[in-house]
């Protein structure tokens, strides 16, 4: 019961951002269960994806099939709109909410990625971050090389993402980091053990958690 839960006033919500391959869904599911652990209130959810209509638009998102970027831009905008309603929807109850990709996605792959008109890509992140109001962003970074090994050791299907060659990779990785002077976070190298790129990402959700209680105060 949710009672039994630590919760948090407004609620928390933490992005996780990062190419393909630096382990987010692994730092996802390690962070929810050491804040289980500690007794609080978690919620997860994931973009492309997050919601019933969403995983419907993220199986037509993963399809290799051949279409121009601006196809993805929307599909992407679809999946936000109906993430956006459910995650302002989660704050009233006081989780800390733990999301796989968000609106700055759409910077990297989009406009970086698929070269899309900027100003339209950025518009549209823009709107998401406006709504979401992220209290904290994780971006994982490594050499987008040892990124898609890991994919490739991960699965032989690949993806339409994955599927991209290296310079696709490399204009994403260049894509967070421009998305992140404008929407500034804390950066972790992924490329370290899984246990330490763990205790780094908890040592920042511990400092807000803590921030954010003694504001409460």
């Amino acid at each position: 019961m949710n009672e039994d839960k630590q919760v948090v006033a407004g609620g928390l919500l933490i992005m996780f951002e990062g190419i393909d391959g630096v382990g987010k869904t692994t730092q996802v599911e390690m962070a929810k269960q050491a804040l289980q652990g500690q007794g609080r209130l978690v919620s997860t959810s994931r973009s492309p994806g997050g919601t019933p209509i969403g995983e419907a638009l993220r199986s037509v998102l993963l399809e290799p099939l051949p279409r121009p970027a601006m196809t993805d831009l929307y599909i992407a905008a679809a999946i936000q709109e109906s993430l956006i309603e459910l995650i302002e929807s989660k704050r009233a109850t006081g989780p800390v909410m733990l999301h796989d990709r968000g609106p700055l996605s759409t910077a990297a792959y989009q406009i970086y990625g698929g070269g899309i008109d900027p100003s339209i890509g950025w518009s549209h992140v823009e709107h998401g971050m406006k709504r979401l109001k992220p209290d904290l962003i994780i971006m994982y970074e490594c050499d987008p090389k040892v990124a898609l090994s890991r994919v490739s050791q991960h699965s032989d299907k690949h993806d339409y993402f994955e599927n991209q060659p290296l310079s696709y990779f490399e204009r994403v990785a260049e894509g967070y980091k421009q998305a992140l002077k404008r929407y500034p976070g804390v950066v972790i190298d992924a490329s370290q053990p899984i246990e330490r790129v763990h205790q780094e990402t908890m040592q920042h959700i511990s400092a807000l958690l803590e921030e954010k209680t003694n504001r409460a105060a």
